[in-house]
């Protein structure tokens, strides 16, 4: 890929992250005009979170490739913008099964290059199965600590992200397993070449692209 390519992609990740940020910002001030102290605060709780992934980096210094950046502000704007604010979760049932499928997915991809690359440059040294096995652990694992949160949501201030209580917990639990177990066996698949994912590959170069601190020999 080329510095313009390149250019491209950091521009439309840098926009979309604006444009979002932006909406939730109109929407505090409009919640401030209107004397809705409650969406205030919903609306502050969002920006917050949009910030975690530059947190994130920041702290541990090491940058997502772009297009992982906004498809994770495009969860943030679908579970909590479109799911909580706008009610998709009430109007649509399938709304939450396929924000814990598309999360699953997520966080499984982002495991699995992270240990793929590391362990193409030698810096751990694991095998086709226990680098599919850490990306499917740590997507469920992830959904784990996510549904913890949305339990002590509930009990701690009485809200309703588990809309249906056990039923809605376990689908959430399923869903996210299977999209994580799909990832992790095309990703051992792809490891034992027999089958050919440019996913995998264009990730590995940008990760390292981007990352060259991780890459010293």
């Amino acid at each position: 890929m080329n510095g313009t390519e390149i250019d491209g992609v950091d521009k439309f990740a840098f926009w979309v992250s604006s444009i979002f940020r932006l909406l939730v910002v109109i929407g505090g001030m409009v919640a401030i005009l209107t004397g809705n102290w409650m969406h205030l605060g919903f609306f502050t709780y969002v920006l917050i979170v949009t910030f975690l992934p530059s947190i994130i980096e920041k702290k541990y210094r090491f940058e997502f490739p772009n297009e992982f950046e906004v498809l994770i502000m495009l969860y943030i704007y679908a579970s909590l913008m479109l799911g909580e604010y706008q009610e998709f979760f009430e109007i649509f049932w399938w709304w939450d099964v396929f924000l814990h499928t598309f999360l699953g997915v997520i966080i499984a991809s982002l495991g699995f290059i992270l240990v793929y690359v590391l362990n193409s440059e030698h810096k751990v040294n694991l095998s086709p199965f226990f680098i599919a096995l850490f990306s499917f652990s740590i997507a469920v694992a992830s959904g784990a600590i996510w549904e913890i949160f949305e339990y002590s949501m509930d009990m701690l201030f009485g809200i309703n992200m588990q809309t249906s209580g056990l039923v809605d917990t376990m689908w959430d639990l399923i869903v996210e397993t299977l999209s994580a177990l799909l990832v992790s066996t095309l990703g051992y698949l792809y490891l034992k070449k027999e089958i050919h994912v440019n996913l995998f590959k264009n990730a590995e170069r940008k990760f390292i692209d981007r990352n060259p601190r991780l890459f010293r020999k």
